[in-house]
């Protein structure tokens, strides 16, 4: 599985927590306490962002297992204040046994769908479907990168077009979706008789995101490259133009991203 640095996930969480929808998550707080929920199955956890954000949101006990690969980025997790159990479990998405499902009311992942396979997403929404849990998929990038159109520059369609078919690649669960995979879920789910609401989440970065925004740059830069190799000298050339506009501060960004909630059939 693709891995991610604690000082990047430490980078990207105001901006994911104030991007996410609240109308999404007061949906699944009202639902979580009509069925008196309390276990929470969190995949890709990283150092647990998505537990920051959640749990608070969510009523009474709350048992909840992180699943990541990386061992030291689950031993960063501190919970929040309040009735918070925390399981820990080392483990690969790709081989992860996903039979412990089967105990949880609510499955849900930051930033992650966009990285996993057809085959793989369609196993867990079946079997999702089979505990009868509820499901948030949150931060789904959408393939959107817009910088403001006093800041368009020629290159930005090669190198996003670049980028995007660069998602496809396998990030270790196979053909990654990419920028379809919210819809490809949302679908998957409704076949299965859950009840979906989707909400666009895009990030909105400024000035005060230079430094995030600088290693989105190097991060784009690396994957356009990657992808057309023959085009080396114009990304890189990009990518100076927009680490430059970064450093004076005076730009732009949005990033798409899409949150999907789904709520298994009574």
């Amino acid at each position: 599985m693709e891995t991610f640095d604690s000082h990047w996930l430490a980078l990207r969480r105001r901006v994911d927590h104030k991007s996410r929808s609240e109308d999404l998550v007061k949906i699944l707080s009202e639902w979580w306490t009509s069925h008196a929920a309390s276990r929470v199955i969190d995949l890709g956890s990283g150092t647990g962002s998505n537990l920051q954000y959640l749990a608070p949101r969510l009523s009474g006990q709350q048992d909840w297992t992180l699943i990541d690969h990386d061992p030291q980025l689950l031993r960063e997790v501190r919970a929040p204040p309040g009735l918070i159990k925390l399981n820990s479990l080392v483990g690969d998405l790709a081989t992860v046994d996903l039979s412990s499902i089967h105990n949880a009311d609510v499955v849900t992942a930051s930033a992650l769908l966009d990285l996993v396979s057809a085959e793989w997403l369609k196993a867990l929404a079946n079997t999702c479907a089979d505990a009868r849990c509820a499901v948030l998929f949150s931060l789904t990038y959408d393939g959107t990168i817009e910088w403001t159109t006093h800041d368009m520059d020629p290159a930005d369609s090669v190198v996003m077009a670049a980028i995007n078919k660069h998602q496809h690649r396998d990030k270790g669960l196979g053909s990654a979706l990419g920028p379809t995979a919210s819809h490809f879920a949302e679908a998957l789910l409704c076949d299965l008789g859950f009840q979906t609401w989707t909400a666009y989440s895009p990030w909105r970065l400024g000035p005060e995101d230079s430094e995030l925004v600088s290693e989105l740059v190097s991060g784009w830069q690396a994957a356009a490259t990657e992808q057309m190799p023959d085009q080396k000298a114009e990304i890189w050339a990009w990518a100076d133009r927009r680490r430059a506009m970064v450093a004076s501060g005076n730009f732009e960004l949005r990033v798409g991203h899409i949150d999907l909630l789904g709520l298994p059939s009574h």
